[in-house]
């Protein structure tokens, strides 16, 4: 893959987790204990076609 799409995924990919962040942080922010990267991105093993994984690990029932 060449640098400039793998610089583009990794671009969309930190926009999507901030979203989820703020999103926990105005909604569920004593609900949720962690969010973790997992997946292809995690071990830097990606490709074009790739989805991002994220683990999300409640602390409450709400989250």
């Amino acid at each position: 893959m060449n640098e400039i799409i793998k610089k583009k995924l990794l671009d969309k990919n930190e926009l999507l987790i901030n979203m989820v962040i703020e999103r926990v942080k105005r909604d569920f922010l004593d609900d949720i204990a962690i969010i973790g990267l997992t997946g292809s991105f995690s071990t830097e093993d990606f490709h074009e076609k790739s989805d991002l994984d994220l683990i999300i690990i409640n602390n409450t029932e709400k989250g």
